[in-house]
């Protein structure tokens, strides 16, 4: 007798069929938290306090920086751009599917602690979201295209590819004028992992 399985699907964010998409609660408190970083008093001192610094976690066992580190900004300006990214692509991508928002969130965060405590990275400091922001928003353009195939589907991740190049030929980020300066590698790592994750989903049919 067939039987009906109650089983969710790996990456379907807790819905089957029509039923309503996921309200983004896990973006929007990522982003409170951001902001409530961004607001604490003597910013430079809670950077200071908060960033990646390869010192501090090596030789003095600071290991929330791993974690802290994406979420502090070395500006208002960074914030800024980053927050209101970030609100939009991670809510888009969680409405889709929570399970790989927090699949890619994870992912991207582990692998980008793991390069810059690398030999590899060769930088002593780093803050800001955009490596983790770079996958959310990979994916959450594929997810675009894969229901909008056409010019307009292409729009956001043809923004993304040549807003990608133009920084890696001017070495500058194209709207963060405040702060440290960029470092593509992250971008590039967090938009390649988002692209692996999009790739295995599919080939193990897990969307």
């Amino acid at each position: 007798m067939n039987t009906l399985s109650t089983q969710t699907p790996p990456f379907r964010g807790g819905h089957v069929g029509k039923a309503a998409k996921a309200f983004p609660y896990l973006s929007l408190l990522t982003s409170f938290t951001m902001l409530v970083f961004g607001l604490l008093p003597n910013n430079e001192q809670q950077l200071a306090a908060l960033s990646f610094n390869y010192s501090a976690i090596v030789d003095q066992h600071e290991y929330w920086r791993l974690i802290s580190g994406h979420l502090i900004h070395s500006s208002w300006d960074h914030l800024f751009w980053d927050l209101i990214t970030f609100t939009v692509a991670a809510s888009y991508l969680e409405r889709q599917s929570r399970n790989l928002w927090v699949c890619a969130t994870v992912v991207s965060t582990l692998t980008l602690d793991l390069y810059l405590l690398s030999p590899l990275a060769n930088i002593e400091y780093y803050a800001g979201i955009s490596g983790v922001l770079y996958t959310l928003i990979t994916l959450a353009g594929l997810f675009w295209y894969s229901k909008e195939k056409s010019l307009l589907g292409l729009l956001p991740l043809s923004a993304i590819a040549i807003k990608t190049l133009f920084e890696l030929t001017a070495q500058n980020a194209v709207f963060v004028t405040d702060g440290w300066h960029l470092y593509a590698p992250a971008h590039l790592i967090g938009a390649s992992i988002g692209l692996t994750l999009w790739l295995l989903c599919h080939r193990y049919r897990l969307m």
